[in-house]
């Protein structure tokens, strides 16, 4: 397997993957998976914004927590009801 070659966006220099990752401080199978994701230039070396990051996941995992208490929540009234008010007989 051979090397790949992009450019170093602070510098303009052309390198491997694993040296631009060196360079920037961040692991080399993160930039791989962002070059291959067809990223390229800064977005290929930028850093992530973890208190951003969770907080976007921590929204995330409640909407579904919401949710599923929702789908619950209607499934045990229905079923808590007479069949005469469900409009059967």
């Amino acid at each position: 397997m051979s090397a790949i070659y992009t450019k170093d966006p602070a510098t303009g220099e052309r390198v491997t993957l694993s040296e631009l990752a060196k360079r920037h401080g961040i692991h080399v199978s993160t930039v791989s998976r962002r070059y291959h994701e067809g990223k390229r230039g800064q977005a290929l070396v930028a850093h992530v914004d973890m208190k951003a990051h969770l907080a976007e996941q921590n929204a995330k995992s409640h909407e579904i927590a919401e949710r599923r208490k929702a789908i619950i929540l209607a499934n045990i009234n229905a079923l808590s009801r007479p069949l005469k008010q469900l409009g059967g007989n």
